[in-house]
């Protein structure tokens, strides 16, 4: 937004078009200024050359700086610029009479800094400056003297100008302002759709899960083992709810990696404790990682006998970690070498281990190196 004086801390796009605008009248103002001034000089005996020279050469030096200085966020909008300007302008437009030149000279100069006060504040200011114009032709050909009603009467532009200039900006501003306003509005209503939306998805949920279970339980009370199961599950369908509705990912690895576990528990009512500190959008290599942690929890849950399985995620070094414990019964893994966990991961540059003891039981180590 921009204030009135044209400091900014974030410049709208049709504040840089209007700037755009403005230096353009201002380029073209004095290419026309220029082409009447050599005009001049070569047709016109009567006129003050030294005036007409300097002129040219100073409204050229300002048309410079008023280019180099719009490049700094708001200078121009300044109102010691836009006064200065405006004294350019009006020494401009007074520069046929000064030099004594049989026509006007200043060509479209002078409205160039009606399009600087458009960009600058409201058309109410740029009428002004119109008027400005419009009183120092009128009273320039009076004093000149020469110059007939309908010469003087030519100078209504400025105030044509002004108009279409000043109230051209601000209708541009303004329904900029709408649009960007409908936008806002827009927004609004999605993001408030969207929350609706996920309201209403988490209220099914919890009535699809927690009041089912809690119906489930109070049905056979008694059952211990089969009240321990619903408990067990619930907390797993709450804790994957909670994580992803904390997830900044559409499809989150780290829930791939909670409903296989989920899996894997509802096939061999084992407990499995999983912590998983890595969580990204899902890829094809991170599938494969999924894929072959299911599978190590299978393994696990089928042969060990452990009453718990721990699965461990995290990054490190550039690379993903996955471990897979129980505290079972080992195996001997220079004669059983399971591969087809590491048939998962080989395709992406992945590798596992195996350490397996009687006494501590079996680890299984995935690593995957991140990638595209």
């Amino acid at each position: 937004m921009t204030d009135r004086r044209g400091d900014t801390k974030h410049v709208q796009p049709v504040e840089r078009v209007l700037l755009w605008f403005a230096l353009a009248f201002r380029v073209l103002g004095y290419i026309w200024l220029a082409i009447l001034a050599v005009a001049a000089l070569a047709t016109d005996e009567g006129a003050n050359h030294t005036i007409v020279v300097v002129m040219m050469i100073g409204a050229g030096l300002w048309t410079v700086l008023t280019v180099l200085l719009s490049r700094k966020r708001g200078l121009i909008k300044r109102r010691w610029f836009v006064v200065a300007d405006g004294v350019v302008a009006l020494l401009v437009a007074s520069a046929s009479y000064f030099a004594g030149a049989k026509s006007n000279l200043h060509g479209g100069y002078p409205i160039s800094w009606l399009a600087i006060v458009a960009y600058a504040y409201e058309a109410k200011w740029t009428m002004a400056a119109s008027l400005a114009l419009f009183v120092n032709q009128w009273v320039g050909m009076d004093i000149e003297g020469t110059r007939t009603l309908p010469d003087k009467l030519g100078a209504i532009v400025f105030p044509i100008y002004g108009a279409i200039v000043g109230y051209g900006f601000d209708q541009i501003r303004h329904r900029d302002f709408l649009w960007r306003q409908a936008e806002d509005e827009l927004a609004y209503q999605n993001a408030r759709q969207a929350r609706s939306d996920e309201q209403k998805k988490l209220a099914d949920q919890l009535h699809d899960s927690v009041l089912q279970s809690m119906h489930a339980i109070q049905s056979e009370p008694h059952d211990a083992e089969k009240v321990e199961y619903i408990a067990r599950r619930q907390e797993r369908e709450l804790r994957k709810t909670i994580r992803a509705l904390q997830s900044d990912y559409e499809e989150p690895f780290i829930t791939a990696m909670f409903a296989a576990r989920d899996d894997v528990e509802d096939l061999y009512r084992t407990r499995i404790e999983m912590v998983c500190g890595y969580d990204a959008e899902m890829t094809s290599r991170l599938g494969a990682l999924v894929e072959a942690t299911r599978e190590a929890m299978m393994n696990a849950a089928k042969h060990s006998g452990s009453a718990i399985i721990r699965t461990h995620c995290a990054e490190s070094n550039g690379a993903i970690t996955v471990l897979v414990r129980d505290e079972g019964s080992g195996f001997d893994t220079t004669a059983i070498v399971p591969k087809s966990i590491g048939r998962r991961l080989e395709p992406f540059g992945g590798t596992v281990t195996f350490s397996s003891t009687d006494e501590f039981g079996t680890e299984v180590e995935m690593t995957l190196p991140k990638g595209v």
